[in-house]
């Protein structure tokens, strides 16, 4: 990487993120895409500090990602957003102050690819993931049930969902039946044993890769959606939002398992 006068400025905005691949993802495709950018992780512990960092680097930098917990604080400081961002009330990816959500195109395209028929999905969950989820799985003609800790947010996602004409409703547990789970939560433990069944599951955490919620899905003959799956879908929508091009998933996950970086 040969950085210059013209190297254009990308990366990722979220809190207590070492662990994040996203550097990783970026920069390799660039090097390989011939693009002359550099992407860094910008790690904002003190959110009272988040509106003056983000402003500043909203100025000078060409694009970025956006991760847990700024995906919603981050809207009012934007100068627009695309129809999904808008519907969803979350983003993910920024390209020159206007706000994209790839998360949700990441999970739509890979629950399509699974082949399976969603008509009723549990989801763990309700912030900037959990919408994203909620949205593409809503867009393909499921029903949504969420479940989470604050029942007052969960509410919230599900009047989004309402008004814009799909079906949803906050449940206290899981004793029906649906085709998805969703854990949509920092912590893939919080969703009990007898809640993982139906056809598909589907985790945002990807470190560790095989997450317990995964391996009991996988035990159970739950098809999965890993959480590096998400990870480098997303990137390379925002890489194709960014420049119209990107690489391929399976040279992404092949250069991160090479240097080791999953586990």
């Amino acid at each position: 990487m040969f950085i210059d006068y013209s190297t254009k400025l990308f990366g990722i905005i979220g809190k207590k993120i070492s662990y994040t691949l996203s550097p990783a993802i970026h920069n390799y495709s660039f090097e390989k895409l011939g693009i002359n950018a550099v992407y860094l992780a910008f790690d904002i512990q003190e959110e009272e500090k988040f509106d003056l960092i983000v402003k500043g680097l909203l100025e000078v930098g060409e694009g970025f990602n956006v991760t847990i917990p700024y995906k919603e604080k981050i809207i009012p400081l934007l100068e627009g957003l695309s129809k999904e961002a808008e519907e969803i009330g979350a983003v993910n990816t920024i390209f020159r102050k206007k706000g994209f959500n790839t998360d949700y195109l990441a999970v739509k395209s890979l629950v399509l690819e699974k082949g399976e028929k969603i008509e009723k999905s549990l989801i763990f969950g309700a912030g900037g993931a959990a919408k994203a989820a909620s949205f593409a799985l809503s867009s393909l003609g499921s029903e949504i049930f969420i479940i989470n800790r604050t029942r007052d947010k969960a509410q919230e996602l599900v009047d989004r969902l309402t008004e814009k004409g799909y079906y949803a409703k906050v449940v206290e547990s899981c004793n029906f039946s649906y085709d998805a789970v969703v854990n949509s939560t920092p912590n893939p433990s919080y969703i009990p044993d007898e809640c993982i069944k139906g056809k598909l599951a589907i985790e945002f955490v990807y470190s560790p890769l095989n997450t317990e919620f995964l391996i009991k899905a996988s035990e159970k003959g739950l098809r999965v959606i890993n959480g590096l799956e998400i990870l480098v879908r997303q990137a390379l929508e925002a890489q194709k939002i960014w420049f119209g091009k990107s690489l391929n998933d399976k040279e992404v996950v092949d250069f991160l398992y090479a240097r080791e970086l999953v586990r």
